[in-house]
């Protein structure tokens, strides 16, 4: 019976019509199975993506600037929750609500945030079901960080030394150079000697630019006059004939006053003119930079004060505004209208070429004393600066803002006569001290240039001259790391000065 069996079967082992459907009929279970399950594991990465979108917006809107106001940290992780929850719930293929957890630190001080999303949850399977997988297993992180704009102490301290009355524009260059020999515009006495090395000034509407002014007439020393503009200057009626023998001393016809009977000098002419001069493009930079950081206090809640200085020789600081107590109220609109009154300082001739003001003898005349300018800010400031919260016991953070063209001529010691050097690597260690006291040192500096020193004697230019390249890389010394910024002539100070200002703000960053 066995060899009949066997024949049939044979037969049908040895006949391979039909095997390829048999084999495929085999083979579509699997398929089906793996093609759902691509299927199912597609939906879980999509999902994931969309979690993941999810978890970033919730990290950032911990790290928003009013969120960086509390100081809750509670309060901040409730909000970032119920960000995620909001966004995740309704979002299709979820099994069940996501796992969520938020964990917030402060790596670099109160100032600072670092909030980590982190969830788990699962997608449900449409094919996966069959076979018992019912789900499956997503998760994802997203941290962002931030540090909150911090309430700002800033200290402004103005460079007035007589090279800041250099033109700040090519044409203002060009124009002072070819009516008066000398680009800069020098706050000096010395016109009333009017010795060779100085500009002869005529009485000229032409030749002096005079705007003369509806302002009224006076009488002085029994001499008729004409006041010319608002601060009260005045000119002689007869420049050549019946009045003061002076107008007419050494052959010039100086005959132009202040209104306290003084001679009217080149900065006088480049204001008279409309000549922009670093001195005056101070002025309005401050006053801008003032009005910006108020736009910047009310968006962000801070409380921003400054306080005003100007320098220029070893014995003349000024401070203009002085800083005010923490919880005052802001005094940045007091900063401002004080800038409008920052003048180039008056060198006092008569008492000796280039001496200071206070006309004593000796090595304290000398222009630009960054010794004393830092050693004034550092009374000034604090022993150390704050982190700039809102937490107990806790002071503003505090920044200097030096705006400065960089060629120190100062008396410290090591040698005499004009210096006309770069920043000393002494006043560099000054820089370095102030900075070790967690206070940045912010440097704006109006480029020092050669054009600007060609109507100098031969001296004085070659020591400008070796000076100048070193200038840039000793400011970098001194300014706090990203804080030296270069103004060049034709370009806007106030602009310059509002980008320093810009740095101190720091946005909101995913570090996934």
């Amino acid at each position: 019976m066995i060899p009949v069996l066997r024949f049939p079967f044979g037969r049908l082992a040895r006949d391979t019509r039909g095997g390829v459907m048999i084999l495929f009929a085999f083979a579509l279970v699997p398929m089906i199975f793996v093609t759902g399950m691509t299927i199912d594991y597609t939906r879980a990465a999509r999902l994931r993506t969309k979690l993941n979108a999810v978890a970033d917006a919730a990290a950032l809107a911990a790290v928003t600037q009013p969120m960086m106001n509390l100081t809750n940290d509670a309060q901040v992780r409730a909000a970032a929750e119920a960000m995620f929850n909001a966004q995740a719930t309704g979002l299709d293929g979820l099994t069940t609500p996501p796992v969520i957890s938020v964990t917030i630190t402060h790596p670099e001080g109160p100032t600072s945030r670092a909030v980590a999303v982190k969830y788990d949850a699962a997608s449900r399977n449409v094919f996966g079901g069959v076979l018992n997988l019912r789900s499956i297993a997503v998760g994802g992180a997203s941290t962002a960080t931030a540090t909150a704009a911090p309430n700002v102490d800033f200290y402004l301290a103005l460079d007035t030394s007589p090279s800041m009355g250099l033109a700040t524009t090519t044409s203002g260059m060009a124009t002072m150079d070819t009516a008066l020999g000398c680009t800069f515009a020098c706050h000096s006495n010395m016109i009333e000697i009017n010795t060779s090395s100085f500009p002869r000034l005529v009485v000229d509407n032409t030749a002096f630019g005079i705007i003369k002014g509806n302002y009224g007439y006076k009488w002085v020393n029994g001499y008729a006059a004409q006041i010319i503009d608002a601060k009260g200057t005045y000119i002689y009626l007869n420049k050549r004939a019946n009045v003061p023998t002076k107008c007419n001393s050494g052959g010039a016809d100086i005959c132009v006053y202040n209104s306290d009977g003084s001679f009217v000098d080149s900065y006088w002419y480049a204001q008279n003119r409309g000549i922009r001069m670093r001195v005056t493009d101070q002025r309005s930079a401050v006053q801008d930079l003032m009005t910006l950081a108020r736009q910047y206090a009310e968006q962000n809640k801070r409380r921003y004060h400054a306080s005003l200085h100007t320098f220029n020789h070893e014995t003349n600081f000024n401070t203009l505004v002085a800083m005010p107590q923490p919880t005052d109220s802001s005094n940045l609109s007091a900063v401002a209208a004080a800038a409008a009154g920052v003048e180039l300082v008056t060198v006092n001739d008569r008492a000796g070429m280039g001496r200071a003001p206070n006309g004593k003898s000796g090595y304290e005349w000398q222009f630009t004393s960054f010794k004393t300018v830092l050693e004034k800010m550092g009374t000034i400031m604090p022993a150390v600066g704050g982190d700039g919260s809102d937490q107990p016991g806790d002071t503003p953070q505090a920044m200097l803002f030096l705006v400065t063209d960089g060629m120190s001529d100062e008396d410290i010691r090591d040698n005499y006569g004009r210096t006309r050097t770069a920043m000393r690597d002494q006043q560099v260690a000054q820089c370095n001290a102030i900075k070790a006291r967690k206070i940045k040192l912010a440097i704006l500096y109006t480029e020092y240039t050669v054009a600007s020193i060609k109507d100098d004697e031969p001296y004085q230019r070659g020591l400008a001259e070796k000076a100048i390249p070193n200038i840039a890389p000793q400011l970098q010394k001194c300014a706090s790391p990203g804080l030296l910024y270069t103004v060049k002539t034709d370009e806007s100070m106030s602009a310059a000065l509002q980008a320093l200002f810009a740095k101190a703000m720091v946005s909101a960053r995913l570090t996934r």
